[in-house]
């Protein structure tokens, strides 16, 4: 949560032009969709959290920008609470991050394209910029993949808040992980991922892809069962299990279904499985 991973300095306790006139998504900065090594190509520092600038297969240079993170990382929700579509007024300067850190454009995040902590931890925001803007400006952009992960599979957690990546494979998948309030399904276990206070929102990267296959968003830290700070893992059969110092993250496959034309979002699409609002 915010102050357990979001903030390192909490204590743990969580314009577009024409299309013909852009350069394709794929032929400029675009992160490899092939086997790749850990980097901070792709990520954003806000300075707060870890962020990343994420696009669709479908995704056209046109298309509103989309940058994904925790949805502790914009506030604490209500258990059953979901934000869609809402204004955003940007107060800091996020700046793409290239594969070793440096900064190389800057983005404005003006709407909260979805956001909530009820069934996953996620916050999608859209920004002022087109994928093809900062393509031409030499920011790389990372692909969400569309498929379930596979247990076993390698992979790297850039956190831009720490400048640096994770690394390890994913152990496994529970079917429901709770903390306090909140209940997250089928949430990915890593095995040894050294993850810390400031990498709340980082993108979880298939090494054997490229692609972001969930976002980074919590840790047990003390061994307490299923409270603030401490997941605990809900068994198909109801079974507790607490598993003091293990870390986990959010899976975004899901997005797909719920993502229209334009970098939009409809909820109501046939296979949405998203959170939606309560009427």
């Amino acid at each position: 949560m915010r102050k357990k991973i979001a903030l390192a300095a909490v204590a743990l306790a969580v314009l577009g032009g024409a299309a013909t006139t852009l350069p394709s998504l794929t032929g400029v900065d675009t992160v490899a969709e092939t086997a790749v090594n850990a980097s901070l190509a792709g990520t954003v520092d806000v300075g707060d959290c870890s962020y990343s600038l994420v696009k669709l297969a479908e995704s056209q240079p046109s298309d509103q920008a989309l940058i994904f993170t925790n949805g502790h990382c914009f506030k604490f929700f209500g258990a059953d609470e979901v934000i869609v579509n809402q204004g955003f007024t940007e107060t800091k300067q996020p700046k793409v991050l290239d594969a070793a850190g440096k900064p190389v454009a800057s983005v404005t995040r003006t709407k909260i394209l979805y956001a909530t902590m009820s069934g996953t931890d996620l916050t999608i925001y859209q920004t002022k910029e087109t994928y093809g803007e900062l393509a031409e400006a030499g920011a790389p952009v990372l692909e969400l993949s569309d498929a379930h992960p596979a247990a076993g599979a390698d992979i790297f957690v850039p956190s831009s808040f720490h400048s640096k990546s994770y690394e390890c494979e994913i152990d496994g998948f529970v079917p429901q992980l709770k903390e306090d309030v909140w209940n997250w399904t089928d949430s990915v276990r890593y095995t040894d991922c050294a993850i810390e206070p400031g990498s709340s929102g980082s993108p979880i990267v298939d090494k054997a892809t490229g692609k972001v296959i969930g976002i980074n968003n919590t840790l047990n830290a003390d061994g307490k069962r299923c409270a603030l700070n401490n997941p605990c893992e809900v068994g198909q059969g109801g079974a507790v299990k607490v598993d003091k110092g293990r870390k986990y993250g959010q899976q975004t496959f899901q997005v797909y279904g719920c993502l229209g034309e334009g970098s939009t979002i409809d909820l109501t699409k046939s296979g949405c499985t998203l959170a939606k609002p309560k009427q």
